[in-house]
């Protein structure tokens, strides 16, 4: 009997089929300070801390045993460094960076503590918490801005050959993206679901679609050193 895998794939991309073809691994960069004191992070080239650099480490040794064609990553450095880390395991990658997953730019928010930002921005900032897609931050990145570069950037990230691929980006930028990986409609995903540092989010790309394949694993985080490089990351 001729076998339908093919035929169900197509029609049930992470449901039906089996996870396989083209894979997408996004990151989250590893933690900085800011991170730990709880400020609003956005374009500010903040640089990960200790914590965030063994963070970077054993994300990367858990992709150390994969065959992986492209890391990508925003241009800020604790994206960077992280990605470099990642690279390191496999001999000749180079990271690509693009400005397309730059942290959003939080504008007269950035460092500040939400304490702080409710002190001088009481009415906007509540309004951005229900509403962040539609919202703006004073004086940073519209929300227009950011939703249309993540439609861009999921159009490129379909459109490579790459086999597999890793990409490491941001807490609210990730967030904003994978709901267009997903051609959902524009609505709010930010505090819908938890993305912490590096955890792993994958995401088949087969069909000319993407689908979910799970999101936020951490368990690298969590074990000792020498079992890391033996999970596996689908």
């Amino acid at each position: 009997m001729a076998s339908n895998t093919t035929e169900n794939s197509n029609a049930a991309p992470g449901l039906s089929a089996s996870a396989g073809g083209r894979m997408i691994y996004f990151l989250r960069h590893g933690r900085t300070e800011w991170n730990n004191q709880l400020r609003y992070q956005g374009a500010v080239d903040i640089p990960l801390n200790e914590d965030g650099r063994m963070q970077a480490h054993k994300a990367a040794l858990r992709f150390s045993s994969a065959d992986i064609d492209a890391v990508i990553s925003s241009p800020l450095s604790r994206a960077m460094e992280t990605a470099e880390r990642i690279a390191s395991f496999h001999k000749g990658l180079k990271v690509e960076s693009t400005p397309l997953l730059t942290e959003v730019d939080f504008g007269k928010w950035e460092g500040r503590t939400v304490p702080e930002i409710k002190a001088g921005y009481a009415d906007v900032f509540a309004k951005w918490r229900n509403d962040p897609l539609n919202v703006d931050a004073p004086g940073g990145e519209s929300m227009d801005s950011l939703y249309e570069r993540c439609g861009l950037f999921a159009e490129q990230l379909l459109a490579r050959p790459e086999r597999s691929i890793v990409v490491v980006g941001h807490g609210a930028m990730l967030r904003a993206l994978f709901p267009r990986l997903l051609q959902l409609p524009r609505v709010s995903y930010f505090w819908k679901t938890r993305l912490d540092n590096c955890s792993i989010t994958a995401f088949s790309a087969d069909a000319g679609r993407f689908a979910l394949i799970y999101q936020n694993d951490t368990l690298h985080l969590k074990i000792t050193e020498d079992k890391i490089a033996y999970l596996p990351i689908l």
